[in-house]
């Protein structure tokens, strides 16, 4: 299979290459390396001996030579290009610059090498030279053969339709192929490469049908059907819903109208007459189709920010020139141009004086008008029109923003005044969230931000509660509004457990929705607070025990948390929680302000966390409006106080609160404060009794307590405990 090539290099001297490419034939011109040459692979070029005959060079493919990634033979070039000359000399390949341009999506005519000249020429005030299309047209006129009926022109405003006859499909040009590989795409054929050629250099989509393959030479446009199905050019069945635009001859659909042609109607290698489509489509109903089709290509692209609706002829004619000229055949007279409702230009008030406050400039009505000018924007009277190629521009303030970059803003000089006040006064309820932070900063918390947008059947499933759901969902994991921050903390600890972070202590201050039992009412929006902890409580010190969180620890930062915000007369009472076991409601002057407990084991799994996670959760508009605005201090006492401890055996069913909130309504004299230390159950104590053991604080402002009088106290809290809460002194 390998071939003794003589290849003539131009200086008279035929070397003898060993070539074992399938498509090698007498008479090709051909790219050769030399020996010494280095390809773009790493391969330098040697002298070899392949079985037992002499190799002096290489004959390369496109893909040896870096050129693009055809590799199934050699590169076989142009008969008339000159022998001996270096390649790039010979293809006219000049030094490439490539522009890296990040296009905003209001930009549709950026997409587009004309419009890029059309900035260009207007920043180095230049003249914009666009091409112009010139061919020859046959007697026979496109109309005698093709006919073009819109059904749907909210969807499709514009179809244009021309006929060209007995082309030939070929491979491109160098040139042609070269320039679309400078810009990422693929070469097919003649006819293909033109229409993205063109699309590429006028930012008009075109499309070629394959004229033989469309019954009776008619198009229709219209919308698709529910569950309607189409099969795209990459061999793909797409399930249609109602409203997606179809192009259609007498019998079947043959296009995605905007988005992708048909398997069923394409240009082949035996394709002699084809109909070349230029149209305007909905953006609107592009951008639909497109998300729910999930298909994006370089037409839909330029299709869903907007076209130039009066572009498309041009872009027809260009591309029917190019054809012309590289596939031959006969171009039938004129083109079916179906533009029932035809879309105009929009004018714009020039108001120069807004234009020249919003800028700082002082600027005359004749310098905004050629500055305008240049971007083909010109003005009529006290208004501009606005050309069709730019649909982003549509106020006063749009005309400022173009002058401004057309003039410089080097140009512009600083502004030392401003009719805006700039001055942000925050309000004291974002202060006070910013409070908050600070805290659980300080108690060695790290603060992390989630996504509000959650899986609803997820959440569903594990809270048992409705969860209010995003009727257009970017994805299936974010269908709904969560309806907590504990499970979107799980999600973030099983992250970090996942990468050997174990020992995290973590709150979110963000936004929770609750259903609100319609979904004709707006979910309801409340901030809350919570803080997860899981691992161990020290870090890895050698002093350290190491003792793992527990149900104490994360109360002890609730108490804690709640101290320093300054809530006082805390109560901790059973609570019945979707997520958490152990838990406890915490009260504060008799409003429920949140929650703290355990995640629930089974809770755990579904996120494949193994060591135990303890949560707390916040409303925080109730924490700022139970937060005293001032605060008032009170001297420390300079006299000594003085404890006792007292255990009193009561009922099981009596709380430690309530024991404490037996005495504090006495009034004892001096008593400062109560502590549970203590609660008890074994052998010593019956069964349904429980032991409490409580400390209690006395100290005086006035003066050092005595014995007698702290004993005269406690006798008194042991005959109040005794007769109220049949409590028993355990000696």
């Amino acid at each position: 299979k390998l071939t003794i090539c003589q290849v003539d290099i131009g200086n008279n001297k035929p070397l003898n290459i060993v070539c074992g490419a399938p498509n090698v034939r007498k008479d090709q011109v051909v790219p050769v390396a030399l020996l010494g040459a280095d390809l773009p692979n790493g391969l330098r070029i040697q002298k070899a001996k392949i079985r037992g005959a002499e190799s002096e060079g290489m004959i390369c493919s496109e893909k040896e030579l870096g050129v693009s990634d055809e590799a199934d033979g050699i590169w076989v070039l142009e008969p008339n290009l000159a022998i001996g000359k270096p390649l790039a000399e010979a293809l006219q390949f000049e030094t490439d610059y490539v522009l890296d341009i990040a296009v905003t999506p209001n930009r549709p005519d950026a997409l587009s090498h004309i419009g890029i000249a059309r900035e260009i020429a207007a920043i180095f005030n230049l003249s914009l030279n666009k091409p112009k299309p010139k061919f020859t047209e046959s007697d026979k006129s496109t109309s005698s053969s093709v006919s073009v009926e819109i059904e749907s022109p909210e969807s499709c405003p514009r179809y244009a339709a021309r006929l060209i006859r007995n082309l030939k499909i070929s491979s491109s040009p160098n040139w042609l192929v070269r320039r679309l590989e400078s810009v990422g795409l693929r070469p097919i054929n003649n006819i293909v490469d033109i229409t993205n050629y063109i699309l590429m250099e006028t930012g008009q989509p075109l499309h070629a049908f394959d004229y033989d393959l469309l019954e009776g030479g008619n198009i229709i446009v219209r919308e698709s059907n529910e569950g309607e199905s189409f099969v795209t050019l990459d061999d793909k069945t797409h399930k249609l819903k109602k409203g997606t635009v179809l192009i259609c001859d007498s019998k079947k659909p043959v296009a995605l109208g905007g988005i992708m042609g048909g398997l069923n109607s394409e240009v082949n290698n035996n394709t002699k007459n084809i109909l070349l489509e230029s149209a305007y489509f909905s953006p609107k109903n592009i951008q639909k189709s497109l998300r729910y089709l999930g298909i994006n290509s370089e037409a839909s692209a330029r299709f869903e920010r907007g076209v130039d609706p009066n572009g498309i002829i041009y872009a027809q004619d260009r591309s029917t020139q190019l054809m012309k000229e590289l596939a031959g055949g006969e171009v039938y007279k004129g083109a079916i141009d179906n533009y029932p409702n035809k879309i105009l230009s929009v004018k714009i008030p020039l108001k120069h004086k807004q234009i020249n406050t919003l800028l700082g400039t002082n600027l005359s009505v004749k310098e905004m008008s050629d500055i305008l000018q240049k971007i083909e924007i010109i003005t009529e009277g006290d208004k501009v029109k606005i050309p069709t190629f730019r649909p982003d521009l549509e106020r006063v303030a749009d005309l400022a923003e173009e002058i401004s970059r057309l003039y410089g803003l080097d140009n512009i000089a600083q502004a030392e005044k401003s009719t805006i006040n700039y001055e942000y006064s925050r309000n004291h309820y974002d202060n006070y969230v910013d409070e908050l932070k600070s805290i659980l900063t300080g108690m060695g918390f790290q603060e992390v931000l989630t996504n509000s947008m959650i899986n609803r059947e997820k959440w569903e499933e594990l809270t048992g509660d409705k969860i209010y759901p995003i009727l257009n969902p970017i994805s299936h994991d974010m269908s709904g509004l969560r309806n907590n921050l504990a499970l979107s903390l799980l999600g973030v600890l099983q992250w970090n457990v996942n990468r050997q972070i174990k020992d995290l202590r973590i709150f979110e201050i963000n936004r929770v929705f609750n259903h609100p039992g319609s979904l004709k009412k707006l979910p309801v929006e409340e901030l809350h607070l919570a803080i997860a902890l899981t691992g161990k409580m020290d870090f890895e010190l050698w002093y350290s025990n190491r003792q793992l969180i527990d149900f104490y620890s994360v109360k002890g930062f609730v108490e804690s948390f709640i101290d320093k915000i300054s809530l006082d007369y805390l109560q901790l009472i059973d609570y019945d929680n979707f997520v958490l076991d152990q838990a406890l409601s915490i009260v504060v002057d008799g409003k429920t302000i949140g929650y703290f407990g355990r995640v629930k084991d089974e809770v755990q799994k579904q996120f494949d966390i193994e060591t135990p996670v303890y949560l707390a959760d916040f409303d925080v508009k109730i924490l700022y409006d139970l937060t005293r605005k001032t605060k008032k201090y009170q001297r420390i006492p300079k006299y000594p106080f003085v404890e006792r401890d007292l255990a009193v055996i009561v009922d099981e069913s009596i709380e430690a609160g309530k024991l404490i909130d037996t005495i504090e309504n006495k009034n004892i004299p001096d008593l400062k404060k109560i502590s549970l230390f203590d609660v008890y159950r074994g052998e010593q104590i019956e069964a349904g009794k429980k032991s409490i053991a409580l400390r209690f604080i006395f100290q005086s402002k006035d003066k050092t307590l005595t014995e007698e009088e702290v004993t005269a106290s406690m006798d008194r809290i042991i005959k109040v405990l005794g007769k109220e809460r049949q409590g028993k002194i355990r000696l």
